[in-house]
């Protein structure tokens, strides 16, 4: 079973609904938590719950971490597969900044050691992130270095699909390399955030999806 988390600011609730719906069409199973949830179990009941969703075939377990939970959680017998990174708030001080970059690098610690961190490189911390990391590294965004971004601005979205771009080989799950590829997606694309498409999109391309041709994926859907 994969287990991935999203973590960030904004964007958790709408990328893990993107991510459900994607691979769903897919035929996977996915099972989808919130932080809070996790941060009310000990330690046994944290490996039981992954047990038991394991054991009934669960593909993907999905992990919305908040930022303020992460003290309060036994994440330590949790390993990560992917970790996506969707950005920090932009009004934080000095003093929670430093807290928050240090809440983030514990996440972090917790990847598989052949685990792939998926950044939203358009943040303004991105940067330190991506120096610091030690595992594969995908990215998302606007910026013209990002692993996975638009095609072009101003039609990447077409009101019932989504065009983005593969701009360089990046690491799949499974080990390969995947060559740089224009994708076209399904999608209702109304009342979406760019980034977050962009996130799910990337999720879904390192899990070897074939998000070409046919599938029309539901993100209003509340998990």
């Amino acid at each position: 079973m994969v287990i991935a988390g999203i973590v960030g600011h904004d964007g958790k609730v709408q990328t893990a609904n993107l991510i459900s719906s994607i691979l769903s069409s897919k035929g996977k199973k996915v099972s989808v938590i919130d932080s809070k949830s996790i941060s009310e179990m000990d330690f046994r009941t944290v490996r039981d719950y992954v047990y038991e969703l394991d054991k009934n075939n669960v593909d993907i377990l999905v992990l919305k971490i908040n930022i303020d939970d992460v003290n309060n959680m036994i994440i330590d017998c949790l390993h990560f597969d992917f970790i996506i990174y969707t950005g920090k708030p932009d009004s934080l001080n000095e003093r929670d900044s430093k807290n928050f970059s240090l809440l983030m690098k514990k996440i972090f610690s917790l990847l598989n050691e052949k685990g792939i961190a998926i950044i939203n490189i358009d943040e303004n911390d991105s940067k330190q992130f991506l120096e610091d990391l030690k595992f594969y590294t995908v990215t998302y965004g606007f910026n013209s270095k990002a692993s996975i971004t638009t095609s072009s601005v101003g039609d990447y979205m077409l009101g019932d699909s989504f065009i983005c771009c593969l701009q360089n080989s990046i690491p799949a799950r499974d080990g390969n390399l995947i060559a740089p590829h224009e994708y076209r997606i399904n999608i209702e694309t109304s009342g979406l955030d760019t980034h977050n498409v962009l996130a799910a999109v990337s999720f879904a391309i390192v899990n070897g999806v074939d998000l070409d041709g046919h599938g029309n994926f539901d993100a209003k859907k509340r998990i």
